[in-house]
């Protein structure tokens, strides 16, 4: 979903092939073909020329180890497509975990990366470019559209994954590579000692880079691990958690300041950044969902 300047509502309907429109108040207004059978949870992105963006699969015959990622450009004034752009890629291969269950339909895979190993990320700016590195290194790099390449460097202090951390994630991968394949065994690498320096990469409606950093694991109390009752086979419950604290820059790569999140803070939905707020989504003590708006104040005591 994406709401554009003039207050118009964008959905994304990938099984029906199509972007629906809808007015500030909710009335339908227009239906935008896009292509279909690709799924993703990456929200929509509308950059400051106006333009929608929505995620698709380059190479949609490819084996599903072997995707490459990019983004279709619509005109919001008729939902015409405009452009194509590739996803920045990197000569790395991250550490994976592969299921495969033989079915009379086929082979069902499943692909995880192995728990916090280092991975490649990538996010697109409203202001026309991807952002995106590998996490093996504190290093980030803007592809600006004229071809120019900005990079981003910043020290940092390794960050262990506990041994409590390492079980917990260990058999929660367990169970995950077990729903394709019954029998599976681990496969990957081991589970590193140390996480990666960072876990995700945000742009905010503004341009300023969000970058959520590896945090030291807490313990979640007892009476807050949540239990799985789904039948025989339940997921292990997650006993471990990081905080959420957040490196921020400007477009230009001047360091704002680390921002630390509230504890109840989720990042199952993207949270949306614009200036000196944030829009992201709490559960309360009934595992109750609702969206808060946070206002960001950087070291320094002033606003963003």
């Amino acid at each position: 979903l994406a709401v554009l300047a003039d207050g118009r509502v964008v959905l994304r309907d990938p099984a029906n092939a199509r972007m629906q429109v809808f007015t500030a108040d909710g009335a339908p207004l227009a239906t935008w073909p896009i292509r279909g059978n690709f799924n993703t949870s990456n929200p929509l992105v509308v950059d400051t020329a106006g333009r929608v963006y929505t995620q698709v699969l380059l190479d949609p015959e490819a084996s599903i180890g072997d995707w490459r990622i990019g983004l279709v450009a619509y005109e919001t004034e008729n939902g015409a497509p405009v452009d194509t752009l590739a996803a920045p890629t990197w000569d790395y291969e991250e550490d994976r975990l592969v299921a495969q269950q033989e079915t009379d339909g086929g082979t069902n895979t499943s692909i995880n990366t192995v728990p916090f190993s280092p991975a490649a990320h990538w996010a697109f700016s409203p202001l026309g470019y991807f952002v995106g590195g590998v996490s093996t290194e504190y290093t980030i790099d803007l592809y600006h559209r004229d071809g120019s390449v900005l990079r981003i460097e910043r020290r940092h202090d390794p960050v262990p994954v506990s041994a409590g951390e390492k079980a917990d994630r260990e058999a929660i991968a367990r169970w995950n590579m077990r729903q394709t394949q019954p029998d599976w065994t681990w496969n990957g690498p081991a589970i590193p000692d140390e996480k990666p320096p960072f876990r995700r990469l945000y742009v905010a409606s503004d341009g300023r880079i969000w970058v959520l950093l590896s945090t030291p694991g807490e313990r979640i109390p007892e009476a807050e691990v949540a239990a799985s009752a789904d039948g025989p086979n339940p997921r292990p419950p997650d006993r471990w958690r990081e905080p959420v604290a957040f490196d921020v820059f400007e477009p230009d790569g001047t360091y704002l300041g680390r921002v630390d999140g509230p504890a109840e803070l989720s990042l199952s939905t993207t949270p949306v950044f614009a200036g000196d707020r944030v829009w992201a989504v709490v559960r309360d003590e009934l595992d109750v969902q609702y969206v808060v708006r946070y206002r960001v104040v950087f070291p320094g005591g002033g606003p963003g």
